[in-house]
């Protein structure tokens, strides 16, 4: 692939991608609602919650400064590739009028996205998570569990109703639950709402359980049959590593607070250990052998422990040095295989993915995202991710940008 695609005048997608245009699958997006807006779109009662985060709004670039309650802001911006890459957060245009949105995907050559939560939804899951640290929107003291499960009730309902108007832009909603029973009828009600995806915790236990007991098989289950992947993105939690001394360091303190996570290098050196130790656990714990259909998708932890991961995996299936009291290995075909066909993973646009690939293969796993409207995409993500995949053959360059994400993002 040819850096000639790079242009200086600002392109919806580079001309190296044109024979890719309408066909383009992105599997990391955001709804960007402002945190003014939230009462009227998501409804009254995340009042509390909005109020408890206005803070934390209040410390974003671009945001007015003070604890006042801004007004109202409507998704009015022009939708060019000037203003589409280039402006982010609420002010993108289509950042949270899913009308223009679609306008925006046009523009892009995107056929269908995948559309994570933005602060709201976030913030509400983040709420679940912290319940026990009364530090963490510290003006919410009662039930804080019980009503952060509240709002992500109203956020999936939201998902539902945008899924209803249309099917390109594609919502997760946020599957919580504390047993699987629980989780079973959750997600039961999420995909009979018409939602095509669900994002879950992966540093905590799902329903309490190890995510490859069989008494979660009917979620993954349900989750198969329905064509509906299991997600798992960058969130406020912090429960895989239940202390967090190891953050507790000159050098690690007074970085910038993200409104997803942590921005100093402790934390995005291991934003990783949590989702990899989620999917290893499936894996090896035979879930995609149970369920060959079901598909799971990472967003936002980065891409490069994946084929050391897989290289690790297969090591220790075949070099296994005690014996099971089962009479035969339980897993019939090498983990990497699993990787390939269940796992599918964004990377952002400076990592080196062909390098990755290079190294390891798994070109089958690496997926194109664009982090709309976040800062964290970059503003030239298709030139970028193009300009890594240099050397590859034109075949892995369209599973990147189109094939892969159609195990997340299914007819």
């Amino acid at each position: 692939m040819s850096t000639s695609s790079q242009i200086s005048a600002p392109q919806p997608y580079p001309a190296a991608l044109a024979p890719f245009a309408g066909q383009i699958n992105d599997i990391d997006s955001h709804e960007c609602t402002p945190i003014q807006n939230w009462t009227e779109e998501f409804g009254a009662a995340i009042g509390p919650l909005r109020d408890a985060c206005l803070p934390i709004a209040n410390q974003h670039a671009g945001r007015p400064a003070g604890a006042a309650m801004p007004p109202p802001l409507i998704d009015d911006q022009p939708i060019d590739a000037q203003t589409v890459w280039q402006r982010k957060m609420e002010y993108a245009p289509g950042a949270f009028e899913f009308r223009r949105r679609l306008r925006v995907l046009d523009l892009t050559g995107v056929r269908r996205q995948i559309l994570f939560p933005g602060a709201a939804g976030v913030f509400a899951h983040g709420l679940i998570n912290k319940a026990d640290d009364p530090t963490v929107f510290k003006s919410i003291t009662s039930d804080r569990r019980g009503y952060g499960t509240r709002m992500v009730d109203l956020y999936n309902d939201w998902c539902a109703r945008q899924s209803r108007e249309q099917d390109r832009v594609r919502p997760a909603a946020i599957l919580v639950g504390d047993n699987p029973a629980e989780l079973h009828e959750r997600l039961r009600r999420i995909v009979d709402s018409g939602v095509r995806a669900v994002m879950i915790s992966p540093d905590t236990p799902p329903g309490g359980m190890s995510p490859a007991h069989p008494d979660l098989d009917p979620v993954w289950a349900l989750a198969a049959s329905a064509g509906c992947p299991i997600l798992a993105h960058i969130a406020i939690s912090e429960n895989f590593l239940r202390t967090m001394t190891w953050r507790e360091a000159p050098d690690f303190e007074g970085w910038k607070v993200g409104g997803e996570f942590s921005l100093d290098p402790w934390t995005l050196s291991t934003i990783h250990f949590a989702v990899q130790n989620y999917v290893t656990t499936m894996v090896m714990g035979g879930v995609f052998q149970r369920h060959p259909k079901l598909a799971f998708g990472c967003a936002e932890f980065t891409g490069h422990w994946v084929g050391p991961m897989a290289e690790n995996l297969d090591r220790w299936h075949l070099n296994s040095p005690f014996p099971s009291n089962k009479a035969e290995r339980p897993l019939k075909r090498m983990p990497s295989e699993f990787l390939r066909e269940n796992l599918r993973v964004m990377s952002f646009d400076f990592e080196p993915v062909g390098d990755y690939i290079k190294r390891y293969g798994l070109e089958e796993v690496y997926c194109y995202a664009s982090d709309f409207p976040h800062h964290e995409g970059g503003k030239d993500p298709m030139n970028r991710f193009l300009v890594s995949l240099e050397g590859h053959s034109p075949d892995t360059v369209r599973r990147f940008f189109v094939e892969n994400g159609k195990t997340l993002l299914p007819d």
